[in-house]
């Protein structure tokens, strides 16, 4: 993303699960693998 470089994060947890990334959209700007999702958090779509 723009404007990141020199960004500080700290890791708050972290998982054995398989996680996946996916595209959304938020305020209509569309984001290409950006959303992690845990394998738990997945459902079917219906």
């Amino acid at each position: 993303m723009t404007r990141m470089d020199g960004a500080k994060a700290t890791i708050e947890s972290s998982t054995d699960e398989t996680v996946y990334m996916v595209d959304t959209v938020i305020n209509g700007m569309t984001l290409t693998n950006h959303k992690w999702l845990v394998e738990s958090e997945v459902q079917p779509a219906e």
